[in-house]
């Protein structure tokens, strides 16, 4: 497994933090003899230092791997993959390549995807061993980062099991352990993930005010769980977890879906920091068109044509671009800021109220409480201009929630992508929308490199 780049992962904190990455390894289960234990030593004495560390942590978040709104992010290859981003890119861009379903385990995407989540579970397990084995920081600092490191590790793997199936579920920067490490199964990896947000609940402060929502809380971590329980099909905890999110009063949908993804937003959940003040999301970077033809990706016209009519979603959150031959193109239009400015204005979201509505509302309706369910489906609607759902069925509210989740989260982080497979719809709906969509498209190789080092890996994902 390649490292990131030091540059990219560490930015301003790089003599800090150094010491969290092992600059000769190749792979997470190849990681040499720690020979910096002086350095992490004097690291985790000082509260401001530690920080530093984990601040360095949010900035690897921001630039690579599956929370990154850059190019290189999960977001725009697995929007791709399905029905959300046509790609206008070059034959071996990673976006064509999952788009036209080229892809393959020894595919770039495939392995750096991997490589670069593995990079930051380390680091962030080491940041974790550090405030564990510390006895001078201050209790709250110990705390607050062993709580955000333990939301981040099960974040993260949230997203590999998600993506790839059973993977190894890796707590430790101990290269032994490492080196050998089996995969956990996908019901394995969710009761581990679970164990580390229950055990980072009790850790972390209950909420941030907003414009500063910038590091985990405890809403954040009922929001992930809420997110898990939605995968299992465990609707009571589904039922809670997006409960204690949409009841707090800190958290309100904007009723103006032009402020749903600025910095301040009441509906943020979690957001991650620009590079720097001046500077605004990747997100507006990478999608909005500024000339036509595109040379990335843009929206799918098919995509365009399932919005309801009247949806301000399609009107506020899409944009277009028209060529010189008088064709138009549209591009997700989320985040309206491009490169710089005065001040940031946008941060990137990673978690919003809006989602944990369409959790509850599915958990209500798989559990035979129709009205109740209607009543969250219908404030999305509502919000975006919609008319209420009245005397609905069971068929009809769910069909109801994928719709909502399809036109609300679109371009979000792989949304869709899971969203289809959860709902059984993957291979009706991309069999369609796709020519060559095979079934055990529904993961994603293991990458073939860390297959020939490590052996306790196999089998590849049937398929491939």
């Amino acid at each position: 497994m390649k490292n990131i780049p030091i540059k990219n992962i560490i930015v301003l904190h790089l003599l800090i933090i150094s010491f969290l990455t092992c600059n000769s390894c190749d792979r997470f289960t190849d990681v040499g003899l720690p020979k910096s234990q002086i350095t992490r030593e004097v690291v985790f004495k000082d509260d401001q230092l530690a920080k530093s560390a984990m601040a360095g942590i949010y900035r690897s978040l921001e630039e690579q791997g599956f929370l990154s709104g850059s190019s290189s992010g999960a977001q725009v290859v697995l929007s791709a993959y399905v029905d959300e981003l046509q790609s206008y890119a070059p034959a071996a861009s990673d976006a064509t390549i999952f788009y036209q379903l080229s892809h393959l385990p020894s595919s770039t995407k495939i392995s750096s995807l991997w490589a670069t989540t593995y990079t930051q579970i380390y680091n962030i397990n080491a940041v974790i061993e550090g405030v564990e084995n510390s006895e001078n920081l201050s209790p709250e600092v110990r705390n607050r980062l062993k709580g955000e490191g333990l939301f981040l590790r099960a974040l993260l793997h949230l997203y590999l099991v998600q993506t790839y199936g059973p993977v190894p579920y890796v707590v430790t920067t101990n290269y032994e352990t490492n080196q050998v490490i089996d995969k956990s199964s996908i019901v394995q990896v969710y009761a581990q993930c679970k164990n580390d947000l229950q055990t980072a609940n009790a850790l972390l402060p209950e909420t941030l005010v907003t414009g500063s929502r910038v590091y985990p809380t405890k809403m954040a971590a009922n929001a992930v769980l809420a997110r898990i329980a939605y995968y299992e099909n465990n609707w009571d905890d589904a039922v809670q977890y997006a409960g204690t999110v949409v009841n707090n009063t800190q958290y309100k949908m904007e009723s103006d879906l032009s402020k749903v993804f600025l910095k301040d937003s009441s509906g943020s959940i979690w957001q991650l920091l620009p590079f720097s003040s001046i500077y605004n999301t990747y997100q507006g970077n990478v999608f909005i068109l500024n000339t036509a033809p595109p040379t990335n990706v843009a929206l799918r016209q098919d995509f365009i044509d399932e919005f309801e009519t009247g949806d301000l979603r399609k009107t506020t959150w899409i944009g277009q671009k028209t060529d010189s031959q008088n064709k138009t193109y549209y591009y997700p239009f989320k985040y309206k800021q491009y490169s710089t400015s005065t001040n940031s204005l946008e941060y990137s979201v990673i978690l919003r109220v809006e989602e944990l509505y369409l959790i509850r509302a599915e958990a209500y309706l798989q559990k035979g409480q129709y009205d109740l369910a209607a009543s969250d489906i219908n404030k999305i609607r509502n919000r975006a201009g919609l008319a209420s759902l009245v005397n609905s069925d069971q068929n009809t509210l769910m069909n109801a929630v994928i719709k909502e989740r399809r036109s609300e989260l679109f371009t979000e982080f792989g949304h869709r992508f899971y969203d289809l497979r959860q709902h059984n719809l993957l291979d009706p709906v991309m069999v369609i929308k796709k020519t060559g969509w095979k079934t055990h498209f529904k993961l994603l190789p293991l990458p073939e490199s860390e297959l020939l080092i490590n052996s306790n890996l196999n089998p590849q994902n049937e398929g491939y």
